[in-house]
């Protein structure tokens, strides 16, 4: 990645940052949760982009480190840092249309 996280994956950090806020456990309960509230208010277009962006840092947390991919989280605004790499994908991929 050349540009910033932000760049590199801007619906994500929309979602990061406006679901997976500091408050988001009390709010949501669980990231599974977090995820299927977006999808609930996200437009069609909205969702497929963040399908797209997260097929592309599920692809990055294959090649990366897992501190380098929390990391990448932080940037884009997360305050929830997966137990585990595993964690990760799963909640990025728990929702399907």
């Amino acid at each position: 990645m050349r540009r910033g996280a932000a760049s590199e994956f801007p619906e994500l950090e929309r979602v990061f940052s406006g679901y997976f806020h500091e408050d988001f456990a009390v709010q949501y309960g669980t990231p599974e949760a977090a995820i299927r509230a977006f999808r609930e208010e996200a437009s069609p277009a909205e969702w497929r982009r963040f399908q797209r962006e997260a097929k592309r840092l599920v692809k990055l947390a294959d090649d990366r480190s897992f501190d380098h991919v929390c990391h990448l989280l932080q940037q884009l605004g997360s305050r929830w840092v997966p137990p585990s790499r595993i964690a990760l994908i799963a909640v990025l991929t728990s929702v399907k249309l």
